[in-house]
């Protein structure tokens, strides 16, 4: 059953990742899951959720060390055996996907970027998050 726990006027409209994605959600700048929505929420109890979130954070607070080398990181996706991920930075966090592994990884991230810069635009920003 899924589960809409992002605010209605978010950068996320949980229905529209629904099809392709089992779990979604922001994870603020704490590492701590802020908003989700789900087909299917990730089996972990609360406390190794947390751990799993707040490692994503410090990766990606570790990754943003070397911009200035390489560019900021638009995107990760990580595969594992029973499960792939798809983490994008954005102004409100990381945004965390657990992707269905019969999709491709590489067309849903251009999905979310859209779906990001479009909210950029929105919020009058002139920077895009991918």
């Amino acid at each position: 059953m899924s589960q809409d726990l992002m605010p209605k006027n978010g950068i996320l409209q949980g229905k529209l990742f629904l099809e392709d994605a089992e779990f979604v959600c922001v994870i603020n700048k704490q590492g701590r899951i802020e908003h989700s929505v789900y087909k299917n929420d990730i089996d972990m109890s609360k406390d190794k959720k947390e751990m799993f979130s707040m490692g994503l954070q410090l990766q990606n607070s570790m990754q943003s060390d070397f911009d200035d080398e390489f560019g900021r990181v638009n995107y990760t996706i990580t595969e594992r055996e029973n499960s792939r991920f798809i983490s994008v930075p954005t102004i409100a966090g990381i945004l965390l996907v657990k992707l269905n592994k019969t999709i491709d990884p590489f067309v849903f991230v251009k999905k979310i970027c859209r779906l990001l810069n479009r909210a950029e635009e929105r919020a009058k920003s002139n920077v895009g998050i991918c």
